[in-house]
Parts: structure tokens; C-alpha cells; sequence
């Protein structure tokens, strides 16, 4: 993230990141000098140009094209990736004449604002009823598991730990962002506990990833959370065998890439159901071959407690097969969850727009809302206000509904787009732009085939 941030700006990274404390007090221990005003070379528009050129953040629904059919399927998706992209496109040349300085001072104001409304202060009544909740679905996990004495019942007891999981996530993602006390130790031991002991997953992979993917969202050589080869790919861009500046490794674009990119519109929920076995391999490699760990050992540990309960828990059922449909189950269902981590960035810009792009530009373009009614925020766990939350990441998730308003008249302000979908449509946008890079490869391997054919 550090790397990414040579020769530019990151005032507005440092000061959403970070506690008051570090900008107001440490940073100065590195004070080297100011940094200058940019020249932008483009002439800026009038607010009342921006009105002109700019379309209205009006909610799009897509609509099913045709009956049940993979030709439905295609043409309902072409036609999102469609009205999505021309959308991208005319933000993108708007955005070329828009003041920079005025973006990152009227954004500064509006921080400010949401300070003074009492948004960055958290009601723990709202992790009350978290409490409730997963305790209740852990209850349940539980009585259906051990007092079970038909298969039915274990694996009823699989899917309330998957939905136990789901929302245990969410806590510790706050956690992670300092939202729950705001004090650092405190937050990060919260978090272990619920990541590494209930859920097996390293709190300190997660940080160290979800650090850089807040810097350099859907950048493709430098954002983890959008580098899955040979799996997926939301740009052709990772047909050049990009290098990863987080992994430190060449991303091949080989034959078996090429296979799953071509499908992948159709694969996508089958791969996403594997994430919680890929996030178990990624935080051992974290915890074993990283150098710095804050609290690795603690790490291990918890880990450990977690495969030493979850593996007590299944091996009170009758046999290995309901013991292997149990593990299966409870982890495959949990790939809601991977669905909505997904959702905010994988339809979104992956350009890189130069260093004198401001942050809030950067995290609009660049991630996506999704509309849903209010008494169901508590399925999406903050995830379905992710551009809110890119602006803010130490804004409480309870308080993000409230801060829409105020995020849609900023944009109006700056001439910035606000992107919002409902789930579906959102769902489309995504598969939308999976399909978009497989034709690229169908067309690749069309050419190939051509060459292959006049050479014979």
C-alpha cells in the first residue's frame, strides 16, 4: 500500500484510515515537507456544465430477456454490461474536467459534517442484538448437530453454522476498521478471537490484504481482493500475465486459466462456494511464510482451538460420509457472503487514473452500493454499502444507511456518480462484466484457431 502511495497525495488515505492520533500527532514525526498543488491541464467545468453532461444517479433495473435459456442468459447479461459500461465511459470523461482540489476539500467538509452528526460513534446496542443473533444461529447449529438423529437434522444444523459464520464475519471486519471502541488493541484482540478461535480464518491476513485493497481498489497489478487466476478475471488487462506487487508473483494467464475465464460467467457462484477452503489456505500462508505477524502465535493458537472444537463438534455425527456432507455443507453455504464481498467491485473501473486522481473520486469509481430494504441490512452486514464505506472505513456499519444522503449530495456537489443497484441487477452488472472478458478469450481462441487453420 506504502509503494502505491510514492509521489502522491494519500492526505485523504492517512485521515480515513487512521485514528485522529496518528494524523494529528504521529505523522508529524515524518514531516519531510509540503506538497505542492497539482497544474491539472484540463479545463475545469461549471457545476452547471457537470449538470449537463452528468446523468442522474437514477436507479437501473435489468429486466429478464427472453424465457429460460443460456441465450436468455447471455442477452440479459450483454445487455447490463451495456447500460453499465456507456455509464462508466461518460463518468470517466467527465471526471477528466472535474476540479481535483475541490473533490478533496468538499470531501474533507463532508467528513467533518458526519463527525459532527455523531455518524463516527458507535450505539453498542446494535452489537447487542449481534450477540443475539449468532448466538441464536450457534444454538441452533448446535441442538440440530448433537440432539440430531436423522440426516435432515445434520445437515439443518451445517446450513445454521454456515449463516452463524456469515454473520460472524461481519463483526470482525469491523473489528479490523477500529469501528466497534476505536482503540486499536482492543478492536484487534476483538477480532481475533472471532476470525482466528470461531472461524478458523487469520485476523492478520485479512488486515494486511484488506489494507492495500482499500489504497488501491480494483487496481489489477496491486489489489488482492480482485487477482484470482486462474479462476476469474473482471479485466483483460490479466491476460498479460500481470505481476502482483501483494503476492509477489507473475500471474500466469495459462490453458487452465483460459478454460475458467471462458466460463466463468457460468462458474461464478460454483467458485465462489470454495472461498472459506481458500481463505483457510491463504491465512496458513500468511501466518507461516510472512515475516512480521503481529500476534502470530496468539494467531496459531486460535486457529488451532477452532479446528479442535469444529473437529470434536463433527465427529459426534454417525459416520464419515455425514461427516464430509457437514463440512461441505456448512462451508459451501457460506458463499452469500463471498457474493457480496465480490458484488461492490467486480462490475466497476479498473483503469488507474494517475496519481493526481483525488480518493473519493477513486473510491466511487471504483466500487458500487446496493439498494435493499432497511430491515434486511442485517443480511448484508454493511457489505451492501461498500462506496460509503470506502469513503469512510471507520464509520461504524450501523451508521451507513444514514450516511447515503449525504454521500448522493456530495456527488451532486463534485459531479462525481454514485453507483447503486438493486441486488439483481448488481448480480448482473458483476456477470456482466465476467462474460465481457470470457468473449475476449472465446475471440482469442477464435483467432488462434484461424492462424492455426491458414498455417496448416
Amino acid at each position: 500500500a506504502l509503494r502505491s502511495a510514492l509521489g502522491r497525495d494519500v492526505t485523504d488515505e492517512i485521515r480515513t484510515m487512521h485514528p485522529p492520533k496518528v494524523y494529528e500527532k504521529l505523522i508529524h514525526l515524518y514531516y519531510i515537507g509540503d506538497y505542492l498543488p497539482e497544474i491539472s491541464p484540463n479545463a475545469m467545468l461549471k457545476t452547471e456544465q457537470i449538470q449537463v453532461l452528468k446523468k442522474q444517479d437514477k436507479p437501473y433495473s435489468a429486466t429478464w430477456q427472453g424465457g429460460l435459456s443460456v441465450k436468455a442468459y447471455d442477452d440479459t447479461l450483454d445487455s447490463i454490461h451495456k447500460h453499465h459500461s456507456a455509464d462508466l465511459d461518460q463518468d470517466a470523461k467527465i471526471q477528466e474536467h472535474l476540479d481535483n482540489e475541490n473533490i478533496r476539500k468538499a470531501y474533507r467538509r463532508l467528513e467533518t459534517d458526519l463527525k459532527a452528526r455523531g455518524l463516527f460513534k458507535c450505539n453498542y446496542w446494535n452489537y447487542a442484538r449481534e450477540c443475539c443473533r449468532c448466538t441464536m444461529l450457534f444454538s441452533l447449529s448446535l441442538w440440530f448437530t448433537l440432539k440430531g438423529t436423522a440426516t435432515w437434522h445434520y445437515l439443518t444444523g451445517a446450513l445454521f453454522m454456515a449463516m452463524f459464520w456469515h454473520q460472524l464475519v461481519f463483526t470482525a471486519h469491523d473489528a479490523g476498521h477500529n469501528e466497534i471502541t476505536g482503540k486499536t488493541d482492543i478492536d484487534h484482540f476483538i477480532g481475533v478471537f472471532i476470525a482466528d478461535f470461531i472461524g478458523g480464518l487469520s485476523l492478520g491476513w485479512w488486515k494486511d490484504n484488506h489494507n492495500v485493497h482499500h489504497i488501491v481498489t480494483n487496481h489489477p497489478e496491486h489489489d488482492p481482493d480482485i487477482q484470482h487466476l486462474p479462476f476469474l478475471a473482471i479485466s483483460t488487462k490479466f491476460f498479460n500475465h500481470l505481476y502482483s506487487t501483494y503476492y509477489k508473483k507473475v500471474l500466469y494467464f495459462d490453458s487452465v486459466a483460459r478454460f475458467f475465464i471462458k466460463y466463468q460467467h457460468y462458474l461464478y457462484y460454483l467458485i465462489l462456494s470454495f472461498g472459506r477452503f481458500n481463505l483457510h489456505r491463504l491465512s496458513f500462508v500468511y501466518l507461516f511464510t510472512v515475516k512480521d505477524v503481529r500476534t502470530r502465535k496468539l494467531e496459531l493458537v486460535g486457529i488451532t482451538c477452532f479446528f479442535v472444537w469444529f473437529g470434536s463438534l463433527i465427529s459426534t455425527l454417525p459416520n464419515w460420509k455425514i461427516r464430509m456432507a457437514y463440512i461441505f455443507v456448512s462451508y459451501m453455504l457460506t458463499f452469500p457472503l463471498h457474493v457480496q464481498i465480490t458484488l461492490s467491485h467486480f462490475g466497476m473501473s479498473t483503469e488507474d487514473k494517475g496519481a493526481n486522481e483525488p480518493f473519493p473520486s477513486k473510491m466511487l469509481r471504483t466500487t458500487m452500493d446496493v439498494d435493499c430494504p432497511e430491515w434486511l441490512d442485517w443480511f448484508h452486514g454493511g457489505l451492501q454499502y461498500q462506496a460509503v464505506h470506502h469513503l469512510f472505513p471507520r464509520i461504524p456499519r450501523h451508521n451507513l444507511r444514514q450516511c447515503v444522503p449525504f454521500i448522493r449530495q456530495f456527488c451532486d456537489e463534485v459531479g462525481l456518480h454514485y453507483y447503486m443497484y438493486n441486488f439483481s441487477t448488481g448480480n448482473g452488472v458483476v456477470l456482466g462484466t465476467l462474460k465481457s472478458v470470457a468473449d475476449q478469450v472465446q475471440f482469442m481462441n477464435k483467432v488462434a484457431k484461424n492462424n492455426a487453420s491458414i498455417w496448416a
